[in-house]
């Protein structure tokens, strides 16, 4: 998985891969977030092709956009969707085809514009959401509820920008998505230590990880080496913050590096380990730190030396780690790979996830 805008809008308004067309300006394509005109990077052999901001500057957003606009047009093209089971199971299930299916069509009568719709074949009208950072708009979710618009919401977040990968999550795959029913008002008490309401010593942890941080402390480890991610280029840390939509605690990477690219560590404070179906951008490298019962005098020992190990109980790893190491099995692949300065790499900067090359976990 990459963060690179492969998608944008051509001078006709269409939706085209990066590869279909020219390349530099030639392309005459606009970014579908901010509408500026864009470069198409399709003619180098080792990077990946994409597009680029023709005035140089980073586009917050327009990946995320890309995938949305993207997946509109799939369903569209496609004429079908996996529907997920309801709980009162008198929803429609499984695979359902679309017929006269209509991208952001305005409706007069109950003023709202779906993302999408169609007909099933029984008739039966069917909206979807797709939502990528924001939910379903307060006013739609009620109209929705209101009339007894079947609506279905798709999650998005953290797809890959790929015309495949989206397509098969759309019709293959059930999961992420959720039929827009009426909400149930939760008691704050059963909040305790979720994301709205979390044990204070997350917080604790999260304090005392960043001002080890901030102080050039703050120590990744493996089986066989320490990396002070200071002294290796990561000089930004953010609490609080999200990368494309998954939620971080701490969210530490290198500043002059566009926060779309790869590179960055994600850390949170948790009570539990994760499902193993949780979703996690493969661009995205995450330390989970899990608390139990410890008492604060405990978790200050235990954190208070800055060293997150990845044998270390209560510390889990998670994403793409890895490091280029085995060259045997790449030399199919349309790389000089004897040209790299493998040595040279490893050292300027050895936490560099070579995602194409799957080699070990470093």
């Amino acid at each position: 998985m990459n963060a690179l805008l492969t998608y944008a809008y051509d001078a006709n308004h269409q939706l085209v891969h990066v590869d279909t067309v020219e390349r530099g300006s030639a392309c005459a394509c606009f970014c579908p977030r901010c509408n500026a005109p864009l470069d198409a990077k399709n003619g180098g052999k080792i990077r990946e092709h994409h597009f680029a901001h023709a005035h140089g500057h980073i586009c917050e957003g327009a990946y995320e956009t890309a995938v949305h606009l993207l997946a509109k047009q799939i369903i569209k093209e496609h004429g079908g969707i996996m529907l997920p089971k309801s709980e009162d199971m008198n929803k429609p299930l499984g695979f359902v085809k679309l017929h006269n299916v209509e991208v952001e069509k305005w409706d007069d009568k109950f003023k709202i514009r779906p993302d999408v719709e169609g007909l099933m074949d029984d008739g039966t009208r069917l909206l979807i959401e797709c939502l990528v950072t924001h939910k379903v708009a307060e006013k739609k979710y009620n109209t929705i509820l209101e009339n007894n618009l079947l609506c279905l919401e798709v999650d998005l977040n953290m797809l890959e920008l790929d015309k495949e990968v989206i397509r098969d999550f759309l019709t293959k795959d059930s999961g992420y998505r959720k039929w827009v029913v009426k909400r149930e008002e939760k008691d704050s008490t059963d909040r305790i230590g979720s994301y709205y309401q979390r044990n204070p010593k997350f917080d604790k942890v999260k304090q005392i990880l960043k001002e080890i941080f901030d102080n050039d402390a703050l120590i990744i480890k493996d089986d066989n080496n320490s990396y002070n991610l200071k002294k290796i280029g990561y000089d930004k840390c953010e609490t609080n913050s999200d990368f494309r939509g998954f939620k971080t605690d701490l969210l530490i990477y290198r500043s002059n590096k566009p926060k779309e690219r790869k590179g960055h560590i994600a850390i949170n404070i948790r009570g539990r380990r994760r499902n193993q179906d949780a979703r996690i951008p493969n661009d995205l490298r995450v330390i989970d730190v899990i608390l139990r019962d410890e008492t604060d005098a405990q978790i200050q020992s235990r954190f208070s030396n800055g060293i997150l190990s990845i044998s270390a109980p209560g510390i889990e790893f998670l994403g793409e780690w890895k490091c280029l190491k085995e060259r045997e099995k790449h030399k199919n692949r349309n790389l000089n790979i004897d040209m790299l300065d493998i040595s040279s790499i490893r050292e300027k900067d050895p936490l560099r996830p070579y995602s194409r090359w799957r080699t070990d976990k470093f």
